[in-house]
């Protein structure tokens, strides 16, 4: 778990440092970038999750590691393989292995080199819409870390790959630039099929926050909770068919999604719901898109909690990661000046907490941090 603790230090030791330079060209500078157009200089932007992903890349056994260095160790590297896995009945993700082939025909066999270079494609998405979007760059990274969000960098990385890129194009959902997304989601979904669920929820996302949408999408999942029996099988049935087909009786001893998860989603979307009167006034479109992805987001941890956790607890990843912008917004604009500071050191303390309950038996493991990748929380 040090490794992992190393990465928040590092991300407040930054976070501490770029303040304290503002703080100093204010002092000196008779004009001062305004807190709304201010973003963060790209190179702590690049040093904050820089350290993120060389941990991430450099590892070679934390939770399903293993099983993708198998993968990748397995595929051809002549081209002339590449075809026979565009068939979509047997593979459903023929983007991610012909990136493979590629990688280990033009780049390298080595899959230290191969993991370093999904870890870089999947963080740098995340860290340009921070940069771009979030007025708390170095809190929205931190919530990166203490939301668990970054877990998916070392278990699932696949389904984040998919993510990052679905998400690096979401001004498009802002700027109704439909098909255009639809083509980012289909080309995306050739790593990960379960992106596809970005297409119906578009259309939910770019609704009115708490309107007519997005209550007949809430109703919708009550109704997915009332006939769960035959709605979790049919996802197994489809699991079947996919890279999990080996995994079903692992995830069928799965209860479900943690409540506490449940509860911690739910937080942003419930201040955002109290706040709405004030997030009206401000009509920020690209926020309205966060409120509606929050909201899906915990209505779909919550149908996770009734589920044998095979695929609904992976779905709300697309969502999560708004999140990250949405909730050091809401702690801003929904509440008075002394309000906020008090509610921004709830929600650090609240987030530190559950860190702890996830990780505190994690570990990290790497070929080149020798005693390191034994230690446990």
């Amino acid at each position: 778990m040090i490794i992992y603790n190393s990465m928040i230090v590092w991300i407040v030791v930054l976070g501490i440092w770029n303040k304290l330079v503002r703080q100093s060209k204010e002092k000196t500078q008779r004009f001062v970038q305004k807190q709304k157009d201010y973003k963060v200089p790209m190179y702590l932007a690049i040093l904050t999750f820089g350290y993120i992903i060389f941990w991430v890349g450099m590892r070679s056994g934390v939770a399903d590691t293993r099983a993708y260095i198998s993968m990748f160790e397995g595929y051809p590297t002549s081209l002339a393989a590449i075809p026979q896995y565009w068939d979509f009945s047997e593979n459903k993700s023929p983007g991610f292995i012909t990136f493979s082939i590629l990688f280990k025909h033009f780049i390298s066999t080595d899959y230290h080199v191969w993991l370093m270079t999904i870890a870089i494609l999947s963080g740098i998405p995340i860290m340009l819409i921070l940069r771009k979007r979030s007025k708390y760059f170095f809190y929205s990274s931190f919530l990166f870390m203490t939301g668990i969000i970054f877990f998916w960098m070392l278990n699932g990385m696949r389904q984040f790959w998919a993510a990052a890129i679905v998400f690096l194009f979401s001004d498009w959902i802002e700027k109704r630039k439909t098909i255009p997304f639809m083509i980012v989601v289909l080309l995306a979904a050739t790593i990960h099929f379960t992106v596809l669920v970005m297409i119906p929820m578009y259309f939910v996302a770019t609704a009115k926050p708490f309107g007519k949408k997005v209550i007949l999408f809430l109703i919708l999942l009550l109704i997915a909770v009332i006939f769960l029996e035959p709605f979790v099988g049919a996802m197994e049935d489809v699991l079947e068919e996919t890279a999990y087909a080996g995994s079903t009786a692992q995830f069928a001893e799965d209860d479900g999604v943690n409540p506490i998860r449940v509860l911690v989603m739910a937080v942003t979307p419930v201040i955002a719901f109290c706040g709405r009167k004030v997030l009206e006034k401000k009509a920020d479109a690209f926020i309205n898109i966060c409120i509606n992805m929050s909201v899906i987001c915990a209505g779909i941890y919550f149908l996770g909690i009734f589920t044998s956790g095979i695929l609904v607890g992976r779905l709300p990843i697309y969502f999560e990661i708004y999140n990250l912008i949405l909730l050091p917004y809401l702690l801003k604009e929904c509440f008075t000046r002394e309000s906020s500071k008090i509610m921004f050191v709830l929600c650090t303390i609240g987030f530190l907490g559950f860190y702890y309950l996830q990780m505190k038996n994690s570990y990290y493991v790497s070929e080149f941090t020798g005693i390191l990748s034994g230690w446990r929380g």
